[in-house]
């Protein structure tokens, strides 16, 4: 039987010790592999995790089963086993005996994006009786379905026409829609979230949303913030409160991670960080890019930005600092965010 995780109130992958999930829609994927990141924990709090990706193994056979062979200290394993589309023959036998008998070590997570490829081996794997995770992509009610659902793992209500309106918004990417959804929950405190609400925090966000500027600071890319940030203010020029706003949320998601215990496990961390289990990654890669200093040194000149983007600016002795003309305020904006993350000389 498959099952959507996004949509099942409650699934059977939290009682198993080996999954399979096939499609390509990576939100998805995302969630089996936190399930089953949470059940490892709850197993053994000290597992490690492991994800390997049969396309790249230089000697597949051989490096299968060194992944599937216990280690030197016999660490208990979570192993992701990315694309089994490309498993070659000589590896059938390791890989569908690890799923018939899972040795006490190791928890698995069989990533197969769909398609005929590969389908030799996929139709033995389910032979097996395996959970399947059903991974492809959602669409109309289906999709309709899982927003609502995520909208309810927040706690919080919402309507038909702010789903729509949320859709309109941000695009059929359920990866992103997610995102939308954490910040939406985060961000909005009237209950439910309707339309309206919607509406208005993606006011001023024609063509590029907050987010995309956001994601672009956080990535430490700020050509691309200063190239995102005018064009939006091109399509609408009241639109900077609402983009410094987005990243300010990056900002504060950012420096929650970045200050999280290491001993945490994937869905502890998204709950302590406020976010969606995909999301981790990204925080992974951007923390990785900022150190302390940096973080801090941009908390203070967003603050002057933002400052900025509501019509004045600091100067020390005077109440309520400087008001701003409008070529000045856009001026006073850039200069701050650009000097939280310089663009390097090439």
């Amino acid at each position: 039987m498959r099952h959507t995780l996004s949509v099942a109130k409650k699934n059977p992958v939290d009682q198993t010790r080996v999954v399979l999930a096939v499609g390509k829609e990576s939100a998805l994927v995302q969630q089996v592999i936190s399930r089953m990141s949470s059940n490892a924990s709850a197993h053994d709090p000290q597992y490690i995790k492991i994800e390997i990706d049969l396309g790249e193994l230089e000697n597949q056979a051989r490096d299968l089963v060194e992944a599937l062979s216990p280690s030197l200290f016999g660490e208990f394993t979570l192993l992701i086993i990315q694309n089994i589309s490309e498993i070659t023959e000589d590896s059938f036998e390791p890989l569908l005996q690890a799923v018939t008998d899972v040795p006490e070590h190791l928890m698995l997570v069989l990533c197969h994006p769909g398609g005929v490829k590969g389908k030799k081996f996929l139709e033995l794997v389910r032979k097996t009786g395996v959970l399947e995770a059903d991974c492809g992509e959602l669409k109309n009610d289906k999709l309709d379905a899982a927003l609502a659902a995520e909208f309810n793992k927040h706690k919080r209500r919402t309507t038909v026409e702010a789903i729509e309106a949320l859709r309109e918004s941000v695009g059929p990417n359920l990866s992103e829609l997610l995102s939308a959804i954490s910040q939406l929950c985060v961000d909005i405190e009237t209950d439910p979230i309707d339309a309206a609400a919607v509406a208005q925090y993606y006011s001023g966000m024609s063509d590029i949303k907050g987010w995309d500027v956001s994601d672009a600071m956080w990535n430490a890319k700020p050509k691309e913030v200063l190239e995102q940030f005018r064009w939006a203010i091109e399509q609408d020029s009241s639109a900077s409160p609402a983009i410094i706003s987005a990243m300010a949320k990056g900002l504060r998601t950012l420096v929650r991670f970045a200050s999280a215990s290491p001993g945490m496990g994937d869905s502890e961390l998204a709950a302590y960080v406020g976010v969606h289990p995909f999301r981790l990654r990204f925080l992974r890669a951007q923390k990785k890019l900022w150190f302390p200093d940096d973080l801090a040194r941009a908390t203070r000149l967003l603050a002057l930005a933002d400052r900025a983007s509501k019509g004045t600016s600091y100067e020390p002795g005077i109440s309520g600092g400087i008001s701003l003309e409008r070529s000045q305020t856009f001026y006073e904006i850039e200069k701050n965010v650009l000097a939280m993350r310089p663009p390097r000389q090439d």
